[in-house]
């Protein structure tokens, strides 16, 4: 998952780099995709072994991957490892003496196959089950999802172990003068603009925020416009139509660097995130550290990322999320307090206890094996 785009990806170079910076161990780095093999060299840490794999192991490995038909093991895929750690919900097979572990990010795919392409629904669905039984631990990244993994697929509590993840250093509070360049380059004001940061996917609830937006202009005469940030996704097409015929009050920037995105998340008046369900919702802890008040869905997620430092709505209600960008927009002391609790709600996350729960976990497994 090394060099994509969205929160995996962000997850998968949080926790080797912090490996990384831990030590004590060996860290090989499986390479599956020829197109991400740059920026898995560009991230590796110092002294990790790279393995890029031929044209006929991906092609084996996606057996694994989606079917479970993988005759290679482990060690003929990675060499010899004592732990193989699938970050992206799958395993390129079950064969050999490595501990396998794997990490679910949430069980939308389970619960809600509609909001996902239908190549993925229908392969995940036919995969995912048998993959989280077949590993020895499995990591989550909330408590919300290592209950629903208990529930849903049947694991024994001591096999799943919920790890958090944490916001990169890049985002943090900055000047008016750092955030400038990148603001003037996209026509935007600091603290004149709210910040939607996600995939435009059905789970992202986006419509129902362009909604909430409208009728907050109906009836108070104006709102700060939106704009939206991150990987394309997928059925979206009414947003993106909504976008083309509202450039002024919605803007939709499409992928940027992090670096950029980090600026934009510091210069926002709000991070919006109204999703009607997360795994984890990164994009709340970036905005807590980054000094940026957040509004976001009241689901077990992102309840117990942001605690008591952010306003929580409903997201299946439209009025809901308006009353709470209104309340947000129109209350300045309010949004002073949302950013001290964000600030102080995010210094409790950092990569480095992510890796140690994360050795952890892998601990967990090889006692298992």
């Amino acid at each position: 998952m090394l060099g994509r785009e969205g929160g995996i990806p962000a997850y998968a170079e949080g926790l080797v780099a912090a490996l990384g910076r831990l030590g004590g161990h060996e860290l090989v780095l499986w390479s599956a995709s020829p197109r991400t093999r740059a920026r898995v060299r560009e991230v590796a840490p110092a002294g990790a072994c790279i393995v890029e794999t031929s044209a006929g192991q991906r092609a084996i490995a996606r057996l694994g991957l989606f079917l479970g038909m993988n005759p290679l093991s482990i060690e003929g895929l990675a060499g010899r490892v004592d732990v193989f750690h699938g970050l992206n919900y799958l395993l390129p097979s079950r064969r050999g003496r490595a501990a396998r572990v794997v990490t679910v990010h949430d069980l939308s795919v389970l619960h809600h196959p509609g909001w996902h392409p239908t190549s993925r629904a229908w392969l995940y669905r036919l995969s995912l089950r048998r993959t989280l039984q077949g590993a020895h631990h499995v990591v989550t990244d909330t408590e919300a999802i290592r209950r629903e993994v208990i529930e849903r697929i049947g694991l024994s509590p001591e096999r799943v172990t919920a790890v958090h993840l944490a916001p990169a250093r890049e985002f943090r509070q900055r000047s008016p003068e750092e955030l400038r360049p990148v603001l003037e380059q996209h026509g935007l004001r600091r603290g004149e603009y709210l910040l939607f940061m996600g995939a435009l996917e059905p789970r992202k609830n986006v419509g129902r925020l362009l909604d909430a937006l409208d009728r907050l202009r109906a009836r108070d005469g104006d709102a700060p416009p939106l704009v939206i940030t991150g990987p394309p996704g997928w059925r979206n097409q009414e947003v993106r139509a909504r976008a083309e015929s509202s450039p002024r009050i919605l803007r939709v920037l499409g992928y940027l660097p992090l670096a950029d995105v980090a600026t934009l998340m510091a210069g926002a008046l709000a991070l919006v995130l109204p999703s009607l369900y997360e795994g984890f919702g990164l994009p709340v802890l970036e905005a807590m550290a980054c000094g940026t008040p957040v509004v976001a869905s009241r689901i077990d997620a992102l309840a117990e990322i942001a605690g008591d430092a952010a306003l929580l709505v409903n997201p299946a209600e439209a009025e809901d999320i308006a009353e709470g960008v209104r309340r947000v927009v129109g209350d300045s002391r309010l949004r002073e307090d949302l950013a001290a609790r964000g600030l102080a709600r995010s210094a409790k996350f950092s990569w480095e206890r992510t890796a140690v729960g994360t050795l952890g976990a892998y601990a967990k497994a090889l006692d298992s094996r």
